[in-house]
């Protein structure tokens, strides 16, 4: 089977991806990893931006040029879309799409026969042709889902794993659910969920969850092969809570309770430990590097456990 995956361009979704990449080819499938961009908001508050810096910008403008210039691909770690292309030559797609809803992506998709997708954290909005050419058949429920960071219905829209410690849930978890031109509002196929670390930033307990997340994944993929269906619940709209970007408000309460977007140490190890082999020359020059261009940013430390 070819697959699809529309892969945002951040830290969680590249480790995501990553992680179920060998599984899906062991399985025999065809990966078409598309990958998208997106851009800091122009009116974001500084912490926002900074968000944005750290979790986005430091893939494509360090990590990743870092090991694409390295001679060979690292075994044992994830890779840079570069070098999945280099070590899987023939077996995995990639390619940088700037609008998934191109017609001549569609037709891309069409010719390619690629006919099961899922988005990790892709921010561009579906819409209705690029949905449907994921139809089995005419009417028939899509295989097209997203996976999104967060349990729905109750926790729709964008960081929701910070609105989960804004309310001090006991946990926070992801939803695979089918695309539709709604925002997070398709039918639930599955869901995990995990505690909630309060000594943890907002991103450690995102990141934290990626293999429970890439199980969802490989979940989906195994019935779309085996059954080419899956099976869903409606989301029940009066549970239904939709949330929009961190204000002014929302930040200071985050401080106020001592909650942290992300720490740059932790997420320094976290990157080093995914894209490196543990205790290799890699691993230690990738981690000073990244040590020097996060150096200006003290941790600071977050609410009790």
């Amino acid at each position: 089977m070819r697959v699809a995956f529309f892969v945002g361009n951040d830290i969680t979704s590249h480790l995501i991806v990553g992680q179920v990449l060998n599984d899906v080819l062991r399985a025999g499938h065809t990966p078409y990893i598309c990958y998208t961009n997106q851009q800091p908001g122009a009116r974001a508050e500084p912490e926002l931006r900074e968000l944005f810096h750290y979790e986005r910008t430091l893939l494509g403008s360090c990590v990743y040029p870092y090991l694409d210039s390295l001679s060979a691909p690292l075994h044992g770690a994830l890779l840079s879309p570069a070098g999945i292309a280099r070590l899987h030559r023939d077996k995995v797609v990639v390619r940088v799409v700037e609008d998934v809803n191109d017609p001549a992506f569609l037709a891309y998709l069409a010719a390619e026969d690629v006919r099961a997708g899922f988005s990790v954290r892709c921010y561009q909005k579906f819409r209705a042709p690029l949905i449907d050419h994921f139809r089995p058949a005419p009417g028939a429920p899509t295989l097209f889902a997203n996976l999104h960071p967060g349990i729905l219905p109750r926790y729709r829209g964008v960081l929701t794993f910070a609105r989960s410690m804004l309310h001090a849930e006991a946990e926070a978890g992801f939803t695979l659910h089918r695309v539709d031109e709604d925002w997070d509002a398709g039918g639930v196929i599955s869901l995990s969920r995990a505690p909630l670390h309060y000594g943890r930033s907002v991103l450690e307990n995102m990141a934290a969850q990626r293999g429970q997340a890439a199980g969802l994944l490989l979940d989906a993929i195994r019935r779309a092969a085996d059954d080419g269906r899956w099976e869903d619940r409606p989301q029940d709209p009066a549970a239904a809570g939709y949330y929009s970007h961190l204000r002014r408000d929302d930040l200071d309460e985050l401080h106020r309770k001592g909650i942290e977007l992300f720490r740059p140490r932790p997420l320094i190890d976290l990157i080093v430990s995914a894209f490196t082999p543990a205790g290799s020359p890699e691993s230690f020059e990738l981690g000073g590097i990244l040590t020097g261009i996060t150096s200006r940013r003290p941790d600071t430390v977050g609410a009790p456990a």
